[in-house]
């Protein structure tokens, strides 16, 4: 009682709960009198007494909204489908094929699901709630009641007879709509906002609270385009001074687009998801019913749109989502917000489509830079910080230091300015005629608008920009900003980028650490003002530098931060990169101790759900996770020592214990046979080889398979007649040269049995490599 008095705190429970004592309390603040009329009864089947209290606070209101929907139950689809193939089939000879497309279709579907506005009370859902078991509850109430009123034994045994029998039907109803919740759902973003939705925590992004919500979708929209045009005043304000010297392009122009027949657009369908927005005129479960009666006309349109090199206007406007780009951030600051453009079905479509030529034209004339990761075949993060680690853990195995450089942009795609990019389309990749005014097209009279809760601002033209969320624009920034490569080079500084992200390194001893940090600044200071002549902003204050090397190298070197032009930032011991902590030694620790939490987190998560989860449900849910996580970028862990791969360990023994409802104490290794998950280091090991493979059948970017070379026996020897064995470098520390790549992937390659190496496909040599691999 003393400790409630020092926090000016009130127990308001004065008789016995449980026997002669009183240890169930009410708890408010001392000069509070929220708390009244307080009862104790033991009507209840416990051991305790059951309290209960009166508070003074006023009921919630319900609130209540207006909602517009259209009940697309009671459409026919077959009727549908064919009203739709009939009135497309004929358009007016002078009408626009986008316009007369979707007028057609949304006619359609307000005959037949017409929309109506109903007000409704915002009440929160339970969809696992059925009508047996809310049946079931009624009873249970009813009998609650009964005993309240009787405290008959005969009452009691009847209500706790009701109760057991509630309790099972509502936990087999929420194991049935959960398990089948999961098993249902495809994508791996899909299922984490399934999770959230499953323990409580919602997924949609917040909004300020602090902002009349009538006006916040103007807010959004105002700040969005404020910050744009506050970069490019700031931008156009510095004198230029001419520093790029990008190569014209010489090889055969990409002058014009092939047009599609139905087999093509069909081919590319099928490596779309057909997801549809507000801007499209049916559903997505409507557009799905319908899509071979609408393909015809989807042709027409898009085939229309190549031959013309013109882009229709109504694919020229998006709806932008707003989204916080971290949880933790204040949801009431406009800036932690990141503007996302939802385009139409067929808006996104085209873009597919002249994204498969345009791809086809910059690998033929070989015009993509070899070091940019992003939005390409074979690809992947993993293979950019493959790349990069095995530069600086090589560097290290020679006694030197790596500085390292991390630079962000601020808004990179929101202020990429159309004339300069439609200027590198033409001369440093060769595109021009038809297909350069689709190009010019693409950008000119740009619209957009930020859409809340149904509420639109008003629409605004971009002047600059490519958008977020279109199928286009990821790799038009890369192309824009490819002529990096040639500062960088002209520096003789290492370099790998990511979309827009790019990282510089380069080694030296560590005596030499100022002279090695001068360098990477002056090579900063250089990209920052040709980023400036394209109108890009370097942000300095997210810029990060770390120096890697061992303990003992690191400790000469002198420096400690990096200076740039307008700031200096401080060395880091540890910095994120693509999702990925890389401490100063490569030790892996902090990036391991970060993984933990997130997994352990998740693991909390699901087995607050556990109960209501099936095997299976569960084995999935932990898969798309727990073991994604575990699996993410795990090939820089290869040659790491067995302690730090054995906290990883713990946490996949831990997912398949709660998988199975095993006990802290059963025996791991049959739990992970049954449920056919590989351990930790045998993923480790998988991937490698993996990597491996594709390293020598041209699946790998170049700058991994360069790295590899098939051994050369310098005499005739037995081992001679296996030509699939690589030749393994030499290196001097284990700790270093030999957790590189292409240390590692020599000497895990060449422990495998000859036949697995001869596998002709790749799905065969995984599922090969599965087997061994379990069978060791």
């Amino acid at each position: 009682m003393d400790l409630l008095d020092c926090h000016d705190l009130k127990q308001h429970v004065d008789a016995p709960t449980r026997k002669t004592h009183i240890i169930d309390w009410i708890v408010t603040h001392e000069s509070t009198d929220l708390v009244y009329d307080i009862l104790l009864n033991d009507y209840l089947r416990s051991d305790h007494s059951a309290v209960l209290f009166s508070l003074k606070m006023a009921k919630p209101s319900k609130q209540k909204k207006h909602v517009v929907r259209r009940n697309l139950k009671e459409v026919n689809t077959d009727t549908f489908r064919a009203e739709a193939a009939r009135r497309l089939l004929d358009p007016p000879v002078s009408s626009d094929p986008v316009r007369h497309y979707d007028s057609t279709l949304s006619t359609l579907l307000d005959e037949h699901a017409p929309a109506k506005t109903k007000l409704i009370v915002d009440w929160p859902s339970a969809p696992s709630i059925t009508a047996e078991v809310k049946y079931t509850k009624q009873l249970r109430r009813r009998a609650e009641r009964k005993l309240r009123t009787s405290k008959l034994v005969v009452d009691r045994q009847i209500y706790n007879k009701q109760m057991e029998h509630a309790q099972t039907l509502i936990a087999d109803a929420k194991q049935s709509h959960y398990s089948t919740k999961i098993c249902e759902t495809t994508s791996a973003k899909t299922l984490f906002s399934t999770v959230n939705d499953l323990v409580g925590c919602s997924s949609a992004s917040p909004l300020p609270n602090n902002i009349d919500p009538s006006k916040l979708s103007q807010a959004f929209s105002d700040y969005f385009h404020n910050k744009i045009q506050t970069i490019r005043d700031k931008l156009d304000k510095i004198p230029h001074q001419n520093s790029e010297t990008s190569p014209a392009f010489t090889g055969t122009p990409f002058t014009h687009f092939q047009p599609l027949t139905l087999t093509d657009l069909e081919k590319v369908l099928k490596e779309m998801t057909l997801k549809t927005c507000d801007l499209d005129p049916l559903p997505t479960q409507l557009y799905s019913d319908c899509l071979p009666e609408l393909l015809p006309s989807i042709l027409k349109i898009i085939n229309t749109s190549l031959q013309t090199g013109t882009v229709p206007n109504s694919f020229k406007t998006a709806i932008v989502k707003h989204l916080l780009k971290k949880p933790s951030l204040d949801p009431n600051t406009l800036s932690n917000y990141r503007p996302v453009s939802n385009l139409s079905f067929i808006s996104k479509l085209l873009e597919r489509v002249v994204l498969k030529q345009l791809n086809s034209h910059l690998l033929c004339n070989n015009l993509l830079s070899p070091l940019q990761s992003a939005y390409r075949p074979h690809h992947s993060t993993e293979t950019a910080l493959l790349k990069i680690t095995t530069d600086l853990l090589l560097a290290t195995d020679q006694a030197e230091i790596s500085a390292v450089a991390l630079l962000d942009l601020s808004a990179a795609f929101d202020t990429v300015d159309h004339n300069i990019l439609l200027q590198r389309l033409q001369y440093t990749f060769g595109i021009h005629s038809t297909a350069l005014s689709w190009f010019s097209s693409y950008f000119t009279d740009r619209y957009q608008t930020v859409s809340i809760d149904k509420l639109n601002s008003d629409p605004i033209r971009l002047e600059c920009g490519v958008p977020q969320g279109s199928v286009l624009g990821p790799v038009l920034i890369t192309l824009y900003t490819q002529p990096l490569d040639h500062i960088l080079d002209r520096h003789n500084v290492l370099h790998h980028s990511f979309a827009d992200d790019s990282q510089l390194h380069n080694s030296s001893s560590p005596d030499q650490s100022e002279s090695l940090l001068s360098s990477i600044s002056d090579t900063i200071t250089d990209v920052q003002n040709w980023m400036t002549e394209i109108k890009l902003q370097l942000n300095s204050n997210k810029t990060e530098a770390i120096l890697v090397g061992t303990t003992s190298k690191l400790s000469k070197a002198t420096s400690d931060s990096l200076q740039l032009s307008d700031s200096s930032v401080p060395l880091s011991s540890a910095v994120k990169n693509l999702g990925v902590t890389l401490d100063n030694t490569l030790s892996m620790k902090q990036h391991i101790s970060s993984v933990s939490r997130t997994c352990y987190f998740q693991l909390r998560r699901i087995a607050t759900i556990r109960k209501y989860l099936t095997t299976d449900a569960t084995a999935k849910l932990v898969t798309s996770t727990i073991l994604s996580r575990l699996d993410y970028c795990n090939s820089l862990l290869a040659g790491l020592p067995s302690s730090s791969i054995s906290r990883l360990q713990r946490i996949q023994n831990s997912s398949a214990r709660l998988a199975l409802r095993k006990k802290k104490g059963d025996h791991i290794t049959p739990l992970l046979n049954q449920l056919h998950w590989l351990p930790v280091p045998a993923r480790i090991t998988y991937k490698i080889n993996t990597l491996t493979y594709k390293c020598l059948h041209g699946l790998a970017p170049a700058y991994l398979s360069d790295s590899l070379s098939l051994y050369v026996p310098s005499r005739a020897l037995r081992s001679s007649a296996d030509s699939l064995k690589l030749n393994i470098p030499h290196t001097k520390l284990k700790t270093a040269g030999q957790r590189s790549f292409s240390f590692q992937a020599p000497s895990q390659w060449n422990t495998l049995p000859l036949p697995l190496r001869q596998q002709q496909s790749l799905e065969s040599f995984k599922s090969a490599l599965k087997t061994f691999l379990f069978s060791t």
